[in-house]
């Protein structure tokens, strides 16, 4: 999936440490319609922790109230 297929489905992209369990929402429009979103997680840091251990993916709504998950930090 990329970014524009992200915006296309009206998903969020997101962004989890794996070493201090951080979540958050990233900005989409800093990267190319083109970009994978998987391949974004290569050039980031954890801004709490600075771990390299890091996943972006595809956020979406839940299914029951139709929220956004929220962040953790």
């Amino acid at each position: 999936m990329n970014i524009k297929t992200l915006l296309a489905e009206e998903k969020r992209l997101g962004l989890n440490c794996n070493y201090c369990g951080r979540f958050r929402y990233l900005n989409h429009g800093r990267f190319a319609p083109s970009t994978p979103v998987e391949a974004i997680a290569k050039t980031l840091t954890c801004a709490r922790c600075g771990s390299e251990d890091v996943e972006t993916f595809a956020v979406t709504r839940t299914s029951e109230k139709g929220y956004w998950p929220a962040e953790r930090s």
